[in-house]
């Protein structure tokens, strides 16, 4: 859910944006919610949760009055109302703070609790809950300014001017002049990873199935079938009865530039890895199956940009297949 505020005051300059503006800000106070019920979270930041959901709750309303307003052409009114939104949302309405974990500082901490400190969150995506009973750690919310923020944020002043500032600004120069060697393309992405097995793709990312959008990719393979880490990690899960119907199912957590991504390996017949355990890129962990919700033996493989219950990515963004 990052850049809300952004998603809101476009749609007020868009009115055809409106829908998906209330749907995202739908989404957020789900997210928030979750996270005021997660007990990874003290009880004085439950209460700020709780609050901004509460100011996403009458955004939400004022901008479903704003629209009415304004397809019954009562302009006037209309117009008043758009002023206070962008007022209230310009002057804190949506937050700028973010949570981050900490790990407790223990020899007994696991290595999937230290994988995750120093993660951070957006403050409206859903924070995950500890990962085992026994787990200490913590998520904080972190406080951060707003009105001098050179980082691409929308602020009153760029609002007002019709101009969102670049994340990167950079001069552009004036008259030809050699020019230093381009950067290598996106510096930031991480080493391609590996295939988790080598079978037919029977169902591709993003495809829209009976009762959902597919979140991954699925690889026809016979049971048994030997199945790899697509990179270097830390086992999250390992173990049985998936309610999103994986069956036998692995969660391993990578580490990409200080960012938690997660793979998620279903339908599986076995399993030989456990929480906690140290992955390496191409290790044995698994074997296909034909487990859970499954029409035949393949394997599911989710990548999701955060912990489990992150944000589904298309695979071929880490890996080619």
């Amino acid at each position: 859910m990052a850049k809300l505020k952004e998603k809101i005051l476009q749609a007020l300059k868009n009115n055809r944006q409106l829908e998906i503006a209330l749907n995202e800000i739908s989404k957020s106070q789900e997210n928030l919610l979750k996270n005021h019920s997660n007990p990874v979270f003290n009880q004085k930041d439950k209460i700020k949760i709780l609050k901004k959901f509460t100011d996403l709750q009458n955004i939400a309303k004022s901008m479903q009055r704003y629209n009415k307003l304004n397809e019954n052409n009562y302009d006037q009114d209309a117009q008043e109302e758009k002023d206070n939104l962008e007022t209230t949302v310009l002057k804190g309405g949506i937050s700028y703070n973010k949570y981050i974990w900490h790990a407790e500082n223990s020899e007994n901490t696991c290595d999937v609790c230290k994988s995750l400190d120093g993660t951070e969150f957006d403050f409206y995506d859903e924070v995950p809950e500890r990962p085992h009973p026994n787990c200490k750690c913590t998520v904080e919310i972190v406080e951060e300014t707003s009105s001098n923020d050179d980082s691409g944020t929308m602020t009153e002043e760029n609002y007002n001017t019709n101009k969102i500032p670049p994340k990167n600004p950079t001069s552009q120069p004036t008259s030809k002049s050699p020019q230093p060697n381009p950067a290598p393309k996106n510096p930031s992405q991480p080493q391609r990873w590996i295939k988790p097995c080598n079978g037919p793709i029977v169902g591709q990312y993003g495809e829209q199935r009976s009762t959902h959008v597919h979140n991954g990719i699925d690889i026809a393979v016979p049971v048994g079938t030997p199945i790899k880490a697509v990179a270097d990690g830390t086992v999250y899960y390992a173990g049985a009865n998936d309610p999103k119907g994986y069956g036998q199912y692995v969660i391993i957590t990578h580490k990409i530039n200080g960012k938690i991504v997660t793979s998620e390996y279903g339908h599986l017949s076995s399993w030989n890895v456990h929480a906690g355990e140290q992955i390496k890129q191409g290790q044995i962990i698994a074997k296909s199956g034909n487990t859970g919700h499954s029409q035949g033996p393949h394997l599911h493989i989710t990548i999701r940009e955060g912990i489990y219950k992150g944000t589904p990515v298309n695979p071929n963004k880490y890996f080619d297949y």
